[in-house]
């Protein structure tokens, strides 16, 4: 080997990796001229070296390094396959090249690291190296690239080691780099560093202090920041001097992004650290020994980042203490321990929060300062690791409660809560239950109830505007109006957000030009205009009910003479023809002036009717309809004929025109109180005929018109009094009824008839049977077809939401007991299966039940984790239960309950078909089928299970979201949590679950995207890379 012609013959390739150090910097110089010819950054060259590259960087001989850190550097910069090499090349450099004495290998090495940033990726956390070299590289990076590439979270993380080195180049250095951090993220580095010694850290105060107020701004861009680099570009030619246009300084505010001091904290783990005894001290009977508990917990409490774990115990003992302690200090000290539990684990903490709401607001009845203060502090705190949707029924609960002190403190929770709220987080569905709660306090005999029911309203008029409040306000006074308007423009709204219509609003000066636009013509009618009119016309005409003689009169003054004077004529031609000449003068009517009332009241002149001939009755049932289509048809005037067209729907010849009277008076009155007109009427006239029609009109008419506002517990007993009928006809129609509620109602509806007959019960469920799975039809009739835009997606919001709301629930937190909570958790296997079928029953009983299910969610929670497969199953069972009783109102208990149940899709019992695994799928289903998939995709928790290294799971979990996120229109940005450990299970070393990953890729960049896909790809093996599947989609 000592001959240079043994390797001078050798491609570059292998030079770069020869044993003698002269072939490789041959090798190296080789490489880079044939670096720098390449002008395709694509070209198939550079995957010849894309192993080879991290050899260059931490080549043993000095002279063959410096000449291979060239040629990396040139790599990196072209190379569209550099960011693959980022975590090998990046620790060579830091191992290899930061600790040599030479300044010119620091700098090619500093280079490469900036330059693996400027392709977006490289010192991602990454920890640096305790040597000068590294933090001036960070140093760099953070100055150049800002917080926005930069994760600064490890680089704060390192700073108070720094600090603390021997070395004072160091040191400095370190300080240089602290003021770096706090010129882009300011105060938000205090946290972090509270604990360095007094002294440096008033010397960082003083360089701190000398530092511009200006935000500072990005001097070096990602590739994929061209757009930004060009705006920066072209501003700096526009306005040399500095000054920056108003919108155009918006637009580039994001140069320096907010940062959260919590995001930069290390979470302290507090659980270990609790005191053995503390459980018994906190139940014992002397307050001192409770008090030491409390204290010793409050200590760890304070810690502003705590890590997640199981809290459920400690979170059970400070809610008894708040709830049912006496002393007051105590309830203040854990009132405070909440405050510091939700506070350090923030959102992780929101699977407690249906526990504590209920009983700290009930707890406001003590009027003690410091409790009032200690459990606002604390309730607040809990909202933030929630959602107002998630509570809501908690704070309905108690807002009627005797004690003024609680229903003024819900009131003033409500008011800060809505602070934090927007029109997303404020929907129509959750804001109507809330206004209506707080309406009834405004008119409170206490003082301080009113006024935070005034503040209330008013934080929630800022919040959605004035017109998503209005309708609510619609029989309150104007003064207590205007004072719910003033509370509105007091409110500031958290960090200083914009409400909706300052949000929406355009600018004056484009808008004047439009505004006075000419007047020749018909002008267009505005926005508020067609509102208007909309309003108007879906507005109920109310009338007082008119005499005969009044009728007669004011029939006369629009009806030829000859109709009334042969209306009542013996002979049935004569009849006919004045029939026919009334249903003319309607249709040619002006609708404005006709006397609807007078027109249908004297259909009933004699023989009225009890008319004889089908011919005049058919007439006198078109006028009807006519009228109601034309006319402003009031429930007055409908009441005067409904049940002499109900009576009609049961005749042969004439139930086609009634059924159109009927819908045309559904029209104009609306169907939900024209339906129970005519089901009461109906089952009143005992004519089994007419009941079955009647049954069958409403059928049609719910898919013509829909189903919102329909009374459903009203219809259900008319359904039951139906289906007990003896006639075969009315028992067919109620079942076909049934059907068309189904579509609308789904599953929940099946339950109310659960007691019927077998066979009667076997036809309701074949008739479910044909239309599970139909989508209910689109409204073609009433205010429903209307309604067009922003109003059309409310009401559809309002019927996908309300129409389960309906229903009756009971609230079973009073028969979940202590002693029933306790025989779930008990050692003995029969006492925990006993305690669930108690559960079972409880829910059997209640059919429909309420968010409120006291404690027992955590020990449902224990049971899914249970050594005895059998009580898993019965578990699972319980929870598609309770899933179906509870409905929508479900999602609060996804963190507690839902994501608990992924852990049972582990089970690692082989067999041919794991009975535990595919319960634990079909409950799975059964609470998305109630919940939908967008709270199950927010937050950590999914990604956190797919970090699980269990085969199993993997593999249940990745198949069910092939399934699920393809019929998603839209997902939470969250979902890219998932996306790093989607691509560990690429290199599984289980072939389902690498199969699995592979089903569920597409649909992970269907939503996600091609360029968030593709830059995690970035760390994947390159044999993952080269797979004819993956490089299909990437």
């Amino acid at each position: 080997m000592g001959d240079d012609s043994e390797w001078m013959t050798l491609p570059t390739d292998q030079k770069c990796e020869h044993k003698v150090w002269k072939a490789r910097l041959s090798g190296y110089t080789e490489a880079l001229q044939q670096f720098q010819r390449v002008t395709d950054e694509k070209s198939p060259e550079w995957g010849k070296y894309q192993g080879l590259i991290k050899t260059f960087v931490a080549d043993s001989n000095a002279v063959a390094q410096l000449k291979g850190l060239e040629a990396a550097l040139a790599y990196v910069e072209k190379a569209h396959v550099a960011s693959r090499t980022v975590g090998e090349v990046v620790s060579g450099v830091v191992c290899k090249v930061f600790n040599q004495p030479k300044a010119r290998a620091k700098e090619l090495g500093s280079d490469i690291c900036l330059m693996y940033i400027e392709i977006e990726k490289g010192l991602d956390n990454k920890n640096p190296k305790i040597a000068l070299a590294c933090v001036e590289v960070l140093r760099r990076a953070v100055s150049e690239f800002g917080p926005k590439v930069i994760t600064l979270k490890p680089v704060v993380k390192v700073l108070p080691k720094l600090f603390e080195l021997r070395e004072k180049a160091v040191r400095d250095e370190a300080k240089l780099l602290a003021v770096e951090v706090y010129r882009w993220i300011r105060d938000a580095l205090r946290p972090p560093l509270q604990n360095i010694n007094a002294v440096l850290l008033k010397d960082l105060e003083e360089e701190w202090a000398k530092l511009p107020s200006s935000a500072p701004r990005q001097s070096r861009f990602l590739r994929s920041q061209q757009d930004l680099r060009a705006k920066y570009e072209e501003q700096q030619q526009q306005q040399p001097d500095g000054d920056t246009a108003d919108g155009d300084a918006a637009d580039l505010e994001d140069a320096a992004p907010t940062v959260d001091a919590y995001e930069l904290l290390e979470a302290v783990e507090i659980l270990s650290k609790m005191p053995k005894d503390f459980y018994e001290k906190i139940e014992a009977k002397k307050w001192q020994e409770r008090k030491e508990a409390l204290e010793a917990l409050e200590t760890l409490t304070t810690n502003p980042k705590l890590q997640a774990g199981e809290y459920g115990d400690v979170v059970k003992a400070l809610n008894k203490v708040i709830g049912k302690d006496t002393n007051v200090m105590l309830v203040t000290i854990a009132a405070k321990c909440v405050a510091g539990l939700a506070a350090g684990l923030r959102k992780k903490f929101g699977v407690y929060a249906g526990h504590l709401v209920p009983t700290m607001l009930e707890k406001f009845k003590e009027r003690k300062a410091q409790v009032v203060q200690a459990l606002q502090e604390a309730v607040d705190a809990v909202f933030l690791s929630t959602t107002l949707q998630n509570i809501s029924e908690d704070v309905l609960a108690v807002m009627d409660n005797k004690n003024p002190s609680v229903k003024q403190q819900a009131s003033l929770f409500l008011s800060r809560s809505f602070c934090h709220c927007t029109t997303t987080t404020l929907p129509k569905s959750l804001l109507k239950p809330l206004c209506v709660a707080l309406l009834k306090q405004v008119s409170d005999s206490a003082p301080e109830v009113r006024d935070a029911a005034f503040e209330a309203l008013g934080t929630a008029m800022k919040v959605v505007g004035e017109r998503a409040v209005n309708p609510f306000l619609a029989d309150v006074d104007k003064l207590k109006i205007d004072k719910i308007k003033e509370c509105s423009e007091k409110v500031e709204l958290a960090g200083g957000r914009k409400t909706s219509g300052q949000m929406k609003k355009k600018p004056v000066s484009n808008a004047e030009p439009t505004q006075s636009a000419p007047k020749k013509g018909k002008a267009p009618a505005s926005k508020g205009a067609a509102a208007t009119t909309k309003n108007a016309k879906n507005k109920e005409t109310v009338e007082p009910e008119l005499s005969l003689e009044v009728c007669e009169e004011q029939a006369a003054m629009v009806l030829p003479a000859s109709c009334m004077q042969t209306l009542d004529s013996a002979n049935w031609k004569e009849r006919l023809a004045a029939m026919e000449d009334f249903h003319k003068a309607v249709e040619q009517m002006d609708s404005r002036e006709m006397p609807c009332q007078a027109l249908v009241r004297l259909l009933a002149k004699k023989p009225g009717w009890k008319e004889t001939n089908f011919q005049v009755m058919q007439l006198k049932l078109q006028v009807v309809a006519t009228v109601a289509q034309r006319g402003s048809f009031s429930r007055t005037s409908a009441l005067a004929v409904l049940e002499a067209v109900v009576d009609r729907t049961g005749d042969i010849k004439c139930s086609g025109r009634a059924k159109e009277a009927l819908s045309a008076v559904a029209e104009a009155c609306k169907l939900p109180w024209t339906a129970e007109q005519v089901v009461f009427i109906a089952f009143g006239q005992k004519n089994p005929k007419n009941q079955a029609e009647a049954l069958c009109w409403l059928s049609s008419a719910i898919k013509e018109f829909g189903f919102a506002g329909i009374n459903v517990k009203a219809f259900i007993n008319n359904v039951k009094t139906a289906l007990a009928a003896t006639n075969p006809a009315v028992r067919s129609a109620a079942v076909s009824l049934l059907g068309v509620m189904y579509m609308y109602m789904g599953a929940p509806l099946r339950i109310f008839f659960e007691d019927e007959r077998t066979s009667l019960l076997s036809q309701i469920d074949a008739e479910f049977e044909k239309v599970k799975g139909q989508t209910p039809p689109a409204p073609i009739r009433g205010s429903s077809k209307a309604s067009t835009g922003e109003e059309a997606d409310e009401q559809e919001e309002e019927l996908g939401t309300d129409v389960v709301d309906l229903l009756p629930r009971t609230d079973i937190s009073d028969k979940i007991t202590s002693e029933m909570v306790s025989k779930i958790g008990d050692k003995n296997w029969k006492l925990r299966k006993e305690g669930l079928d108690e559960v079972a029953a409880v829910l059997s009983d209640a059919k429909f039940i309420t968010a409120s299910i006291g404690e027992l969610p955590l020990a449902l929670k224990a049971r899914l984790t249970d050594s005895n497969k059998i009580l898993v199953q019965r578990t699972l069972s319980i929870l598609q239960q309770m899933a179906v009783a509870m409905g929508p109102a479900l999602r609060q208990h996804i963190r507690g309950l839902g994501f608990p149940i992924l852990n049972v899709l582990g089970d690692s019992k082989v067999q041919p078909a794991n009975t535990v695994r595919a319960a634990g799928l079909a409950t799975l289903n059964v609470w998305v089928e109630q919940t939908g998939m967008k709270e199950w995709l927010e937050g950590e928790e999914l990604s956190e299970e797919l970090k699980k290294e269990n085969p199993f799971l993997r593999h249940e979990l990745l198949a069910w979201l092939a399934g699920k996120l393809p019929s998603l229109r839209s997902v939470p940005s969250d979902l890219s949590l998932c996306v790093p450990h989607l691509y560990c299970c690429l290199e599984d070393r289980n072939v389902d679950v690498r199969k699995k990953a592979q089903d569920a890729l597409p649909a992970f960049m269907m939503h996600l995207g091609f360029d968030k896909m593709n830059k995690a790809a970035a760390k994947l093996k390159v044999f993952t890379c080269d797979h004819s599947w993956f490089s299909s989609l990437i």
